[in-house]
């Protein structure tokens, strides 16, 4: 299947179509005849009923059985611009050739009618007599002749219930006649005379929705409003746990259309403001006597189980009350005997339109869970004030002290990563929290080493309880000893990747729980919360901050799935739903809605329990850009309350999916986070650095050649970047180096003075930050290739090891000299490979592999997984197969001196980490500047005496030259002549005093003299 085909069928719970485990259609009229010439031979008519009328403002997007298959997502659609009695159609020339047509039908928005791929056989005789198909509105079957016409699918919701007494449905006119239709225990359907199985109605008047909603909703501004009386309005609460459905009628009374109602806002207005302010999951009272709590308020009951541990049957059940203003039930036990000892569950009887809208027993964990048994069963009754759960010394220990957030040097890292093959470590602790209380291990003297240079910050990819290893026994594959570039690994790999016991952890199941699988008894809910805070504690002691990777944009399931929790609860409202009512997953999975009030209150009091409760120190948010702005602000602020201290919060600002543009509300994303002391990572220095975009295939993965790695000045075998091509991504090296600040300016490669703002990246503004904190600076991350990979792509074959340090190093200097926030992937300062894997979240420890021996850097253990990789395997081959390009230990250790050495370097004067956007306009120059620039070379100075003496300063001024040429390279820079600039001393000694010929400074003309491929920091002494 093609890229466009992926993309289209990148996700199976997102479309209408999966609202409920069968299709359920209500009672119509069958359609006795079709007015319309049959196909012509060779084709496929394709025709769609909606209830709305609207048929043709859908298409087929096809990319595999048409003559021509679809040039483009949404755009390339079949479009049903036909029209018969019994709705919009299609004709498709096919290739006959061919069995099947695969297809997918959607809206000008990639709404889908059904949220897997669809496809319909040829029948033996379509290429001389054509072939019709039959399909319905939110039904996956594809129908071989004319099926019953339904006034709507209920498992459906195109309509929106805003506030109590407000509705809005899009595309649904305003002169027509509605009434909003309850049944208590579900059984609303329709027929020719109308809604049926109703216990009763509320009639609704057409109008404008009021100016607060259309601000609220955004993307509803312009839907019909269907309003109810306000003595209607004060009965919904009362009403809350049934089946509702709104219809519209012509003026003589008939039904014309009938659908379910997406009611997330609704129980906001009800619900939320008195759910607010409180616990929800446990809480104690003085005595240490638990009371349990959860939101559910379209429930009919909940009840509490109770198991002495982990593996018993359920000993007792409590029935928990529900407090009728907040929706929340609750249940206070006898007394403390329960605490850090028994599990618990909750049974909640709810109403549920995922199950066809009936009432279903949910047996389910509690949403808040502090801690877990294995593979996430039942929740522990945990009490993290107590001395059970808290390592020797847990209390009052030390946190390292932290400035500024400018200060702040990241080391992306995962856990299992850090210790599964590491032999200093004992066996018991590889792979585990526990891994970072052995301080002598190769690791952790690793990471001291780092710390003692400047990083200040260990970011832990996702550590929360997530659904992809099996905490109960996962396996070790055993990997076959192949050729370099062999494809016997990655089968070996993939033959158990299922049952192994490494994923990234993208895929959450809890967010407030450790994950089980990183401590050394998952089914006791006790000791991961004690190893966790452990690894806080060994991390701490170290004199390194910790970081949490934190995924609250989606759930790994939902709907009636084993691991779904949110939506056993509340159905439908914890997830961001389509034009239909089907869940999106432009994140990958569920899409969580952070802009309903509810999951914002779990987003802010799960990250505040974390700050709080394990002394978590910073947080990167995954997509981001999925969050609303203020619900970032808000969640801010109280995580700063809760931890007592300033928490630094930075993620991925990306614009993209459904709310993308501000679809639905201001997003926290790249454009919006000006101002918000937020960081957002910066695409701007990654893909100008290493060359090309995030996820090129194919040629651009050698032709697209970086800053660093030879575009222009060494050109590869099929490059034909020009020398402006060079000095593009120079102005876009000099955006980054000033902090990506939206109002910095220089002077550009065409001689104007430029605001970075009015830099272009890819059709977008290169600069957006207020602050250098607002700005996080990246080369390699845990996405993608890694920077040594990538080299090997795009250097000539014939650069050598040495030289390959030496870019590899220079990569690391940009980005940890720019000002701002430096962020470097686990491994990429000892020239990390994953064998040229795109995308290794599920390629084991094989491909993840992290050496802190030094003996290898894991290039060349194999192709890497077929999955996104396998069109580049003949790419990769000859290379992998290189034995030139797999560094020995003295070029690893060499690596890892460089990144010290410069994180020495930034941490030595804070000129390198400027606090705010007037230090940085005030104090930074660039040099070499202009059309008559020299290709390749930057220079740039940073004062730390004008206009005033700059804390922390040291130095008069800095200045630093990075060359990227493969030849050494001077310039005279006259404004910097007659200064004492001296080679940084840091640098003189560094890698055992091998760069003490790296560079030079003449007074006379202010001449700098820098080595090739390097990166120089000339600085000269305060008085």
């Amino acid at each position: 299947m093609g890229a466009l085909a992926l993309l289209a069928a990148c996700g199976g719970s997102d479309g209408a179509g999966t609202a409920a485990p069968a299709n359920k259609l209500l009672a119509g009229t069958m359609v006795a005849g079709i007015a319309a010439a049959p196909p012509a031979p060779a084709n496929i008519r394709m025709h769609f009923h909606r209830a709305a009328g609207d048929a043709s403002q859908w298409g087929v997007y096809s990319w595999d059985g048409p003559v021509n298959p679809s040039a483009g997502w949404i755009t390339g659609r079949f479009m049903m611009t036909q029209g018969d009695d019994f709705g919009g159609y299609v004709d498709i020339p096919v290739n006959t050739a061919k069995s099947a047509i695969w297809f997918l039908v959607t809206d000008g928005s990639g709404n889908k009618n059904c949220g897997s791929d669809q496809s319909a056989n040829f029948t033996p005789d379509i290429a001389s007599k054509g072939q019709e198909v039959w399909m319905l509105e939110g039904d996956c079957t594809v129908y071989g002749a004319p099926p019953t016409i339904s006034y709507g699918n209920l498992n459906n919701a195109s309509a929106h219930w805003l506030s109590a007494s407000t509705l809005a449905w899009p595309g649904a006119p305003a002169g027509g006649s509605y009434r909003l239709y309850y049944a208590a225990n579900g059984g609303l359907g329709s027929d020719a005379g109308g809604v049926t199985g109703a216990d009763g109605s509320i009639a609704l008047t057409t109008g404008a929705l009021p100016a607060a909603l259309r601000e609220k909703y955004p993307h509803l501004a312009g839907a019909t409003a269907l309003t109810m009386a306000d003595a209607d309005a004060a009965g919904i609460a009362a009403k809350a746990s049934g089946q509702f459905a709104v219809a519209q009628f012509d003026a003589g009374g008939k039904l014309l259309q009938v659908t379910s109602l997406q009611i997330s806002g609704m129980l906001d207005s009800v619900f939320a403001p008195a759910a607010a302010n409180a616990t929800l999951g446990l809480s104690y009272d003085r005595a240490g006597v638990p009371t349990f709590r959860v939101w559910a308020p379209t429930a009919k009951s909940v009840s509490l189980q109770l198991y002495p541990d982990a593996t018993s049957a359920s000993t007792q059940s409590r029935v928990m009350t529900r407090d009728a203003a907040s929706g929340i039930w609750s249940y206070t036990a006898p007394d403390a005997s329960w605490v850090n000892r028994y599990y618990y569950t909750y049974q909640v009887r709810v109403l549920s339109r995922w199950a066809g809208n009936t009432v279903v027993d949910n047996s389910v964990t509690d949403p808040y869970s502090f801690s877990l048994n294995a593979n996430s069963q039942r929740s522990f009754v945990a009490n993290l004030d107590s001395a059970a759960l808290k390592p020797d010394g847990w209390d009052h220990h030390p946190v390292p002290r932290l400035d500024s957030p400018t200060d702040i040097a990241l080391y992306e890292l995962h856990i299992r990563d850090f210790s599964a093959g590491d032999a200093s470590v004992p066996t018991a602790h590889r792979g585990k929290y526990l891994a970072f209380t052995d301080q002598d291990s190769d690791g952790m003297r690793h990471l001291r080493l780092m710390q003692q240079s400047g990083l200040t910050h260990i970011h832990l990819l996702p550590s929360f309880d997530y659904a992809s290893v099996n905490e109960a026994g996962c396996t070790t594959p055993s990997i076959p000893n192949a050729a370099a570039n062999s494809a016997d690994q990655q089968a070996a790999v993939e033959a158990t990747r299922g049952g192994d016991c490494f994923n990234w952890g993208y895929d959450p199941v809890h967010y407030t729980a450790p994950e089980g699988s990183y401590s050394t008894n998952a089914n006791d809910g006790a000791v991961r919360v004690r190893e966790f805070r452990a690894m806080v504690q060994g991390l701490h002691k170290q004199g390194l901050r910790v970081t949490m990777d934190v995924v609250y944009n989606h759930t790994s399931a939902s709907q009636q799935g084993p691991l779904s929790v949110l939506d056993k609860i509340v159905p439908t409202y914890y997830y961001r739903l389509n034009a239909g009512g089907g869940i999106t997953n432009d994140s990958c999975c569920a899409d969580t809605a952070s802009e309903n009030a509810m999951m914002a209150k779990l987003m802010i009091d799960s990250v505040s329990t974390w700050a709080r409760d394990y002394q978590v120190d910073s947080f990167r948010f995954d997509i981001m850009g999925f969050t609303p702005l203020a619900v970032m602000q808000r969640l801010q602020t109280a995580v700063n309350s809760a931890a007592g201290r300033d928490i630094y919060l930075y993620g991925e600002a990306w614009n993209f999916g459904t709310v993308g543009n501000d679809a639905r509300f201001v997003q926290a994303r790249q454009a919006n986070m000006y101002g918000s002391g937020i960081g957002s990572f910066n695409d701007r220095i990654r893909d100008t650095v290493r060359g090309g975009g995030c996820c090129d295939s194919g040629s651009s993965l050698i032709s697209q050649q970086g800053f660093i790695n030879g575009a222009y000045l060494d050109p590869n075998a099929q490059s034909t970047q020009t020398k402006d091509d060079l000095l593009r991504l120079g102005d876009l090296v000099k955006v980054s180096l000033s902090g990506t600040l939206r109002d910095y300016s220089f002077t550009d490669r065409t001689g104007a003075l430029r605001k970075n703002s009015e830099i272009d990246y890819f059709g977008q503004q290169a600069g957006f930050a207020a602050q250098p904190s607002e700005t996080i600076n990246y080369v390699e991350a845990h996405d993608n290739q890694t920077l040594y990979d990538l080299n090997v792509y795009k250097l000539p074959l014939a650069t050598s090891m040495a030289e390959r340090v030496r870019v590899q190093s220079l990569g690391a200097a940009i980005n940890i000299l720019a000002q701002g926030v430096p962020f470097l992937h686990a491994g990429q300062e000892m020239l990390r490979s994953k064998s040229m894997d795109r995308d290794s979240y599920d390629a084991g420890d094989w491909f993840n592999k992290l050496d802190y021996s030094y003996q290898s850097n894991n290039f060349g253990v194999g192709l890497p997984m077929a999955g996104v990789n396998q069109d580049n395997w003949p790419l990769m081959s000859p290379l992998l197969g290189n034995p030139l390009l797999k560094p020995d230990s003295v070029a690893i250790v060499s690596a890892r001196n460089a990144v010290n050495a410069f994180l020495a370097i930034r941490q030595d004067s804070s000129l390198f980490r400027l606090r705010t956007a007037q230090d940085v306009s005030e104090r930074l120059r660039f040099y070499n500047t202009g059309p008559q620039q020299v290709p390749g070379l930057i220079v740039m100075s940073i004062d730390g005496q004008q206009p005033r003496r700059y804390e922390g300063a040291r130095y008069k001024m800095v200045v630093a030259v990075f060359n990227v040429d493969k030849v050494g390279k001077s310039i005279a820079v006259p404004e910097l002549a007659g200064r004492k600039l001296t080679v940084h001393r840091i640098l003189l000694g560094a890698d055992g005093g091998r760069n003490a010929r790296v560079g030079n400074y003449s007074p006379v003309g202010g001449k700098f003299t820098v080595a090739a491929r390097s990166a120089v920091v000339f600085v000269e002494e305060a008085q």
